[in-house]
């Protein structure tokens, strides 16, 4: 039994906004309704940003040795049906992570940026990125031995940003750029007025959608 919450019960907590572009800010924490947080978590889990906030002073972004995954929704292997007559639009849709080893960093007006690269040549990629706005994007720890040069991952994840556009790079490159940790646990954290420590709520999660075709990039 598909669980469905109505789209007027979710409350959506903004950070920029339209007109959108290439550097944000756009960052939105979806609320969701306090009593349907058990039922969610049955079948799902919750990520704790206070947890990954407290946990960023010792385990800061390495942009060297280290394996990047951006982590949606892909519009174009997904499938949208017509309405039925019920009103309700049955979907298809196709979560997928992305794994690179490419990773830069910006900074603008007081938020920072960690832009990953995708080749659309390669086999799975799709050609554009589009629905996955409002991603993770993950930093998986690596490790070399010396002696032998075997590379291991001991179990090291953290959370490390959010999707919001992408931009071409002919002649076969994709730019995903995400909104970085010191822009979510500092910028939005302080406009959302959250806590610093864990603390009981509703429940909830950031995200941004809307991906929308524009001439230089797209959400």
């Amino acid at each position: 039994m598909p669980l469905s919450i109505p789209r007027d019960r979710v409350i959506a907590n903004r950070l920029g906004g339209p007109p959108y572009s290439d550097w944000g800010p756009d960052l939105a924490l979806l609320e969701i309704p306090p009593h349907l947080v058990a039922t969610i978590k049955t079948r799902k889990s919750f990520l704790n940003l206070a947890k990954r906030r407290a946990m960023l002073s010792a385990y800061p972004p390495r942009m060297e040795k280290t394996l990047w995954a951006v982590m949606g929704m892909v519009a174009e292997t997904s499938e949208v049906k017509s309405r039925t007559e019920s009103g309700l639009v049955p979907v298809n849709i196709r979560g997928e992570a992305f794994f690179g080893i490419t990773c830069t960093a910006d900074r603008r007006r007081g938020y920072d940026y960690l832009t990953t690269y995708a080749k659309t040549t390669l086999s799975s990629v799709p050609t554009s990125f589009k629905g996955v706005s409002g991603g993770g994007l993950w930093q998986i720890g690596l490790t070399m031995k010396k002696a032998t040069g075997v590379i291991s991952w001991a179990g090291e994840h953290h959370f490390r940003g959010v999707a919001f556009w992408e931009e071409p790079k002919p002649p076969d490159q994709v730019a995903l750029r995400c909104h970085g940790p010191k822009s979510i646990f500092q910028k939005a954290w302080a406009h959302w007025g959250l806590s610093a420590v864990p603390r009981p709520r509703g429940g909830s999660r950031m995200a941004t959608r809307r991906p929308t075709k524009r001439p230089s990039g797209s959400r």
